[in-house]
Formats: C-alpha cells, sequence, structure tokens
C-alpha cells in the first residue's frame, strides 16, 4: 500500500498546473523593517559598552551583512510555482524540480500571510510562507480553505 501511495502523487504531479509565485512585497518590507530595527538596536548596545561609534558603526554593518545575505538566501529558496491537490500540494522550485508534499499544519495571519507546515515524501517538516500579494487572490483563498480543511482534520 506504501508504494501505491508513493505512486499516485507522481501521477497528480505531471497533471497538476502550477500557479506561478511572485515575490512578496510584503514579506521583503518585514524583513527591511526588522533588519532596520535589529541593526540599530546592535549599534546602540555596542555604543553603550564601547562608547566609540566606529566600534558600533562596525558591529551594526556586519550584523546588517548577516541578515542581508540570510534574507538572500531565503528569498531564492522560495518555489517558483505551487500546484494544488486534493490532499497536498506540489511545489516546483526555481530549478525546476517538482516535489509532492502533504500538509502537517498551517498558521493564517488576517487576509495577509498563510504559513504551512508541510511533509515531504521522506516525512521532513518544511515550513511554507505565503504572502497574499505573492500569488493570485482565488489561489491564496483556496489555500487558506485548504489549510483549514487539513487543520481541523487533525484535530
Amino acid at each position: 500500500m506504501a508504494g501505491a501511495r508513493e505512486d499516485r502523487p507522481h501521477r497528480e504531479i505531471g497533471t497538476t498546473p502550477g500557479v506561478a509565485m511572485r515575490p512578496s512585497r510584503f514579506l521583503l518590507g518585514a524583513m527591511l523593517g526588522f533588519a532596520g530595527v535589529v541593526g540599530a538596536s546592535v549599534f546602540q548596545c555596542v555604543l553603550a559598552h564601547a562608547e566609540h561609534a566606529g566600534h558600533a558603526s562596525v558591529a551594526c554593518a556586519a550584523t546588517l551583512a548577516v541578515l542581508a545575505l540570510a534574507s538572500y538566501r531565503w528569498m531564492r529558496a522560495q518555489p517558483s510555482a505551487i500546484g494544488l491537490l486534493s490532499d497536498g500540494l506540489t511545489i516546483r522550485s526555481r530549478t525546476g524540480a517538482v516535489r509532492y508534499t502533504r500538509i502537517a499544519g498551517c498558521a493564517q495571519w488576517s487576509g495577509q500571510l498563510l504559513v504551512r507546515t508541510v511533509l515531504d515524501a521522506r516525512e521532513r517538516r518544511e515550513t511554507l510562507v505565503v504572502a497574499a500579494d505573492s500569488v493570485d487572490s482565488d489561489t491564496f483563498r483556496q489555500l487558506s480553505v485548504q489549510a483549514r480543511r487539513a487543520a481541523a482534520s487533525h484535530l
């Protein structure tokens, strides 16, 4: 039975059209705001201990560089397209690889952000963040409904 379950998603992947995902301006703004607050906090903390603005500036610049690199890598790792299935999602990476995932958990903040925990074929957990401005409104609504149904089935 496990073999039949693994074969079925591969057939569905080929027939499910993917919805293209755009980079989210909402998430980019949130990351920039977070980086600004963190940079200012590091500057103030180092300045209080070192009492020299040069040391505080270097610490702030290093912190912002690390956050910029992490943000860039996270943005590049986001899927380029997603496909909706009755029991999960297909996720297409920027390299063109397609993976089938099942929904393991979800959270929704207002009508702006949907966070899903998905399981791949090896049962590894992954977090998928979908902002409302990264897909069309109908797809976001379908993802929200699917997430609520999955959450209700786990309760």
